[in-house]
């Protein structure tokens, strides 16, 4: 399982491996922060697992997933297995991310481009993403912006039973605009989705634990879904008493 698809909306990879290609680029970030985010990716080759904890509208779900990580010089190469699904270059002012699809019949990829010294409030990984869907309800359009703010320098994190400690980088990540239902007219006739039909605000939040050193450590995504029928559809705004599902999508690096 490519680490791309582990989760919906959750990582940095949702941002960068969306449905529409090209590279993007950081704004809001002058090149000169007190922070070296290169310092925030592994340090050495490794052998990283991560354990995966989700719940949608059904039964929770756990799945054990293993990455290598190979340093050499400025490159740090991550595999799944043989495949290589991730690339960083670094130098000495911009870091490059290199994101690869996981379909086999494609070798397409997705180029994030950013500084490497960032400030705490600066904004990273913007990108715009558009998709269509067609479903055997009918065609579902996406329309969103999504992107990162460099949150908080933090000394510990704590979830459950995970705990991290010593120098973290904690990322607020944000998907927000537009999901576009077009439900075929046979199916309207029928009654079955009318409240499906239309345009639906969504609004997605998550956060993303980075370790010096180590790299990314955790990444926590609860969910508001104000309506089951539409489980894509999230709404992180809402109050708590207004969710009729709260899907999560959680992930722990776990030391081997």
């Amino acid at each position: 399982m490519n680490k791309t698809n582990k989760y919906l909306s959750l990582a940095l990879a949702t941002i960068l491996l969306s449905a529409c290609g090209g590279s993007s680029k950081s704004s809001q970030n002058d090149g000169k922060g007190s922070i070296d985010f290169a310092k925030y990716f592994p340090s050495e080759s490794m052998s990283k697992a991560y354990i995966i904890r989700t719940r949608t509208l059904e039964t929770p779900k756990t799945i054990l997933y293993t990455e290598t990580i190979e340093v050499t010089g400025q490159t740090i190469t991550t595999r799944e297995k043989t495949k290589v699904i991730e690339e960083v270059n670094i130098s000495d002012k911009n870091i490059t991310i290199t994101n690869y699809t996981d379909t086999e019949s494609n070798n397409s990829k997705i180029v994030h481009s950013m500084y490497r010294n960032i400030d705490l409030g600066d904004k990273i990984f913007p990108k715009s993403i558009k998709s269509t869907e067609n479903t055997s309800l009918g065609k579902i359009t996406y329309n969103t912006t999504a992107s990162c703010i460099v949150k908080s320098k933090e000394k510990k994190f704590e979830k459950g039973d995970y705990l991290y400690e010593g120098d973290l980088l904690k990322l607020e990540c944000v998907a927000k605009g537009k999901v576009i239902y077009e439900i075929k007219q046979d199916i309207l006739d029928a009654g079955v989705a009318n409240d499906l039909n239309g345009v639906h605000e969504t609004y997605d939040k998550w956060y993303v634990y980075f370790k010096k050193g180590l790299g990314e450590v955790a990444v926590i995504n609860d969910n508001c879904i104000l309506n089951v029928k539409t489980p894509l559809i999230v709404n992180d705004n809402a109050k708590a008493s207004e969710c009729k599902s709260k899907p999560y999508s959680y992930e722990f690096y776990v030391e081997q």
